[in-house]
């Protein structure tokens, strides 16, 4: 119950198979982020109308780098 009435604002991140997309992409309570693609395919930030793809790195904070 705390995702539906904590104190801060949260959405929550689910996949579907691509053959269920007509039924949700004109969902008002839905937003659409992307994709899941082939894993040699990469992880990529796709801009605003597909204009540029960013490849995404994993980032972290390594308490031990100095």
């Amino acid at each position: 119950m705390a995702a539906l009435n904590g104190g801060e604002d949260y959405e929550l991140l689910f996949t579907i198979p691509l053959t269920e997309h007509d039924k949700v992409r004109n969902h008002p309570d839905i937003t659409l982020i992307g994709h899941m693609t082939q894993k040699v395919e990469g992880a990529m930030l796709v801009t605003a109308g597909g204009i540029q793809e960013i490849p995404l790195q994993a980032q972290g904070w390594n308490p031990l780098k100095k």
